[in-house]
């Protein structure tokens, strides 16, 4: 199995090209390029030509490390209920869109919209009519720029209780279904998969990691990687954390899981100085490869 991060932390620390250059380095064979813009100023409001020819420099600059991009991460939220903010937040995410396509990217995470008030499933219904609404504007830019979207599982805030709460996606069933009713909407090939994050999965799942696999099965192509102790949303390092590894890897080998191992790790790096930034990278891809060496993927 290959081994995919997101590219975040390295950009910050290193700027974008340097940083493509030390995650090759540091052993990974693939990115999950990140796109936490502003949707209103900088790269997200360039035209689409010279979106087209900053990201092609980048692709090849990519590949002539030895690297690829698995997939890419939208910016979030993607729906805010706001009617001055929305449009602003949609044109972000279709040129999001484009610079996957331009980027080889398989699937680009786009997350559900969350309403507040949706806490524990109390407004399932009403989410996703939002849900599907906001995805089926971006259909068609889907096969214009032949990439999937990847839905991933949320998580909420619970106010009285002070603790973090299931909402939109949190069950793997309504992740399936989701997906599923996406799909049926597609008039070319199916656009949809899931994209399961193992932290938020020990947040707020409905049920054991390797069982939410499972559920999803063939639905499940993209990954987020980290660890948590079912508390706080860490993003730190396998093993730092109590999320059952061994059921979750051997979920994705019983169902034959066929993409990348995608870390979204990144606050991993972030417990040590800045000058270690590498270092903390290089190590996180070697607990991948004994991950994935161990259990068999």
């Amino acid at each position: 199995m290959n081994i995919c991060t997101q590219t975040h932390r390295f950009d910050e620390v290193y700027g974008i090209e340097k940083g493509v250059e030390l995650l090759a380095k540091a052993g990974y064979d693939s990115i999950d390029y990140s796109m936490f813009f502003p949707v209103d100023s900088g790269v997200l409001t360039l035209p689409d030509d010279e979106l087209r020819e900053r990201y092609t420099r980048l692709r090849r600059h990519i590949e002539s490390c030895g690297l690829y991009v698995y997939q890419t991460h939208t910016p979030f939220p993607t729906y805010t209920w706001n009617p001055e903010r929305d449009p602003v937040i949609f044109e972000a995410e279709r040129k999001a869109l484009l610079i996957s396509s331009v980027l080889g990217a398989r699937y680009a995470v786009v997350h559900p919209p969350i309403l507040r008030e949706n806490r524990y499933g109390s407004k399932s219904a009403e989410n996703k009519e939002v849900a599907v609404d906001l995805y089926s504007r971006l259909l068609p830019y889907l096969d214009e720029y032949d990439v999937s979207i990847a839905i991933e599982n949320m998580f909420n805030h619970d106010p009285e209780k002070n603790c973090i709460c299931p909402t939109v996606c949190s069950s793997s069933e309504e992740m399936a279904d989701y997906v599923d009713t996406m799909n049926s909407l597609c008039t070319g090939k199916p656009r949809f998969v899931a994209c399961l994050d193992v932290g938020h999965s020990n947040l707020a799942g409905d049920k054991l990691v390797g069982d939410m696999v499972r559920t999803l099965g063939s639905r499940l192509k993209a990954l987020h990687i980290h660890d948590n102790y079912g508390k706080t949303d860490d993003h730190t390092a396998p093993g730092f954390g109590n999320i059952d590894w061994e059921g979750f890897c051997g979920a994705l080998k019983e169902i034959g899981y066929d993409g990348d191992f995608v870390y979204e790790a990144d606050n991993f790096h972030r417990h040590f100085d800045k000058s270690l930034t590498f270092d903390a990278g290089a190590l996180l891809c070697k607990i991948a490869r004994n991950m994935t060496e161990k259990y068999g993927l």
